[in-house]
């Protein structure tokens, strides 16, 4: 099997970083504080003001402070590259193959793998897509904290969730606080990579 583990809100820490990036690049007057943001979507537009909109939006995130937003975020946990690693492991051990899959546009991709090599990350599989239904394409079960990503999921497909802020509503088949969860307890591991899933015809 092929298990997909997203990076954004499972291992690179992408909402902290960008509102730091922003508050830099977008400053507040004198008199104003900054403000409060309780991020509760995906949806930037919602939290953050960009007169020109998504066209503005995206060239900031994926040209003009690429770097500072993908390439200098933090981990959402510490030591969370690390246990990347102990998993991407672990998965090999079990006969499957891990892979790191991610949605990057444009300078976000130099900027992901400078993220991943300054933390010392040490995975075989890469692969980056431009949208973010394309990641079920490449992979039969995936860790993800993407509200959208869990909720196209498609049939036959194995969804786990890492719980943030922005996804406690949304649906998965199993559900996770951060990967050391998967790395501490082996035997849960195992039962998800055993899943098989069912689908059921509507009776009529």
């Amino acid at each position: 099997m092929k298990i997909g583990i997203s990076l954004d809100g499972v291992v690179r820490d992408f909402i902290t970083k960008f509102e730091l990036v922003y508050d830099k690049y977008f400053p507040v007057n004198e008199d104003e504080s900054l403000p409060e943001r309780n991020i509760t979507t995906l949806n930037l537009l919602d939290h953050f003001e960009f007169s020109g909109g998504t066209t503005e939006l995206n060239k900031f995130m994926y040209v003009d402070a690429a770097l500072e937003i993908f390439g200098h975020a933090g981990e959402t946990k510490l030591n969370s590259v690390e246990h990347l690693n102990q998993l991407h492991n672990i998965i090999e051990d079990m006969g499957h193959i891990p892979i790191v899959i991610s949605r990057e546009l444009n300078n976000s991709k130099p900027s992901t793998l400078f993220f991943l090599s300054k933390l010392s990350a040490k995975i075989n599989n890469i692969i980056f897509v431009r949208e973010y239904d394309q990641k079920w394409e490449h992979v039969d079960i995936l860790i993800t904290a993407n509200p959208y990503i869990l909720d196209i999921k498609p049939k036959g497909k194995i969804s786990i969730k890492v719980i943030n802020g922005y996804n406690k509503d949304n649906f998965a088949d199993f559900t996770i606080v951060d990967l050391k969860e998967l790395i501490d307890d082996k035997k849960f591991l195992e039962k998800i990579l055993g899943t098989e899933t069912i689908e059921f015809e509507d009776i009529k």
